[in-house]
């Protein structure tokens, strides 16, 4: 589930990113969209039956997102059409620029001795620790992302790739001190990001659910960045996972509804500027004062005494994030509780990499 706003389904238990979808600031999460801890074994059948409490969702929450989801979009207006078409507006950065803080890695890498030239990938589970995601018929968004994201780490370690996982565990990706709300999401998902930058990883791949208020809003889409200098290979590796997931759900006798490849370079637009998913987006700047309307802790995002404002660093490398399939929805549900359709998807997601590092060898 990208982090926006989800409201709560009279019939359904429901919980969202914690972060508030201010319009614009989405880091993670989508447009129409939408994830108790999961075992480290790739042989779980089904997501654990879990209540979670709603929470009000949260743009930096995952996007999935990655790098957040849940209320269907509005009718566009004729100001937001217009905003879309013409793009991101100038943004004159504040004069006292510092950069955002670098976290030390929170979990031990799988250690794969591979052959020369082997590729590199990050596969991200979305949300995790108190961002739940989508929570609804038994499936709860950040476990279902992480057991995912054990699957195809193995399908693809079977094909000689180097994977590694910005989480392995029911965890944020950042460490230092315990912070909450817009801090952490910021400083989580900056985390992700840092790995697969520091790492020289070939593909970025954000794994999550979807969710919304309709419960009939059903199937699987995948989100990439057309704003970025490698915007043609975004484009190419989002369309190889979705025609993975789709192919090979639909193999395994699954219905499997396509719901295409998105450009979320002006996902959400606020005040004359577009903003995609933290994730996915190129750098962004954020001031103390908007730190401070999102209810954050400037100094815990790195913010100096006297300093204005901190400079995201995006991700370096092809990226993606995966919605498979709606929580909030019945049939789409019944999928991710179900091993056989759950291990199509992961099959999915690892022959759209695969497909992908082939069409692009070294």
């Amino acid at each position: 589930m990208r982090c926006s706003a989800r409201a709560n389904a009279p019939y359904l238990v429901f919980a969202l990113l914690a972060v508030t979808l201010a319009a614009a600031l989405v880091a993670c999460g989508g447009p129409s969209a939408a994830p108790s801890t999961a075992s480290d074994s790739t042989a779980a059948a089904t997501v654990a039956v879990t209540t979670a409490p709603a929470t009000a969702a949260a743009p930096d929450a995952a996007a999935t997102v990655a790098e957040p989801t849940a209320t269907a979009p509005a009718p566009p207006t004729a100001e937001s059409t217009a905003t879309a078409a013409a793009g991101p507006a100038p943004v004159v950065a504040p004069a006292n620029v510092g950069a955002a803080p670098r976290d030390a890695r929170t979990t031990q890498l799988a250690p794969l001795p591979l052959a020369t030239g082997a590729r590199t990938v990050v596969i991200d589970p979305g949300h995790g620790a108190d961002e739940i995601g989508a929570a609804a018929f038994g499936v709860v968004e950040k476990q279902s992302n992480l057991e995912l994201a054990f699957r195809v780490e193995r399908l693809l370690a079977a094909q000689g790739v180097r994977v590694l996982l910005t989480r392995r565990d029911d965890v944020r990706a950042f460490s230092g001190p315990a912070i909450a709300g817009f801090s952490a999401q910021r400083r989580d998902l900056q985390a992700r990001v840092d790995l697969a930058n520091e790492e020289r990883v070939d593909v970025f791949v954000s794994l999550h659910s979807n969710g919304s208020t309709s419960g009939t809003e059903r199937g699987a889409e995948v989100y990439y960045n057309a704003a970025r200098p490698h915007s043609d290979f975004n484009r190419t590796l989002a369309q190889l996972l979705l025609d993975g997931v789709i192919a090979e759900v639909r193999a395994a006798g699954f219905e499997a509804i396509n719901r295409g490849a998105k450009d979320d370079s002006c996902l959400r637009a606020f005040q004359g500027r577009c903003f995609p998913l933290f994730l996915l987006g190129p750098e962004r700047v954020t001031t103390r004062d908007e730190v401070l309307r999102r209810g954050g802790n400037p100094e815990a995002l790195g913010f100096a005494p006297g300093q204005d404002a901190i400079r995201s660093r995006a991700t370096q490398m092809p990226a993606a994030l995966v919605e498979l399939f709606f929580v909030s929805n019945a049939q789409d549900a019944a999928l991710l509780r179900s091993d056989d359709a759950r291990e199509a998807m992961a099959r999915g997601v690892a022959r759209g990499v695969l497909d992908y590092l082939a069409a692009y060898p070294r």
